[in-house]
């Protein structure tokens, strides 16, 4: 298995058990987010863990991410997803791949790509 292949896998296991210490060793302090879009979501999300407290705030809803699977090379690894958001009055379903820069053993940056990008912005609206 690819060391970024790796580092991908352990940032989707800590993400899955909510274990932010275990997600902190594999993304740096200053990772930029980018989700494209016209929703709240959309722009450049800087720090470590953004883009789900994003989610939390905008919908009071758990985001879950069903890895179909990782592609990594020396420079990047991409991820390849089923992701939901469950919410206590709707949840929406999309697929999803997300780009990622890791150096030195860290995600730096990630490009989000949800398929379904009008759903996606509507729901976060």
């Amino acid at each position: 298995m690819h060391p970024n292949e790796k580092v991908l896998r352990a940032a989707l296991a800590a993400v899955a058990a909510g274990d932010a210490a275990a997600f902190a060793e594999v993304a740096a302090d200053d990772m930029v987010v980018h989700v494209p879009g016209r929703s709240r979501m959309a722009g450049d999300l800087h720090g470590r863990g953004v883009f789900g407290t994003r989610v939390r705030e905008l919908t009071g809803g758990a985001l879950t991410i069903d890895a179909h699977d990782v592609l990594a090379s020396d420079d990047h690894a991409v991820g390849i997803y089923t992701m939901r958001v469950q919410c206590p009055d709707r949840s929406l379903e999309w697929r999803h791949v997300n780009v990622y820069h890791i150096r030195d053993g860290k995600i730096v940056e990630v490009w989000q790509n949800p398929f379904e990008q009008d759903a996606f912005d509507a729901f976060f609206a």
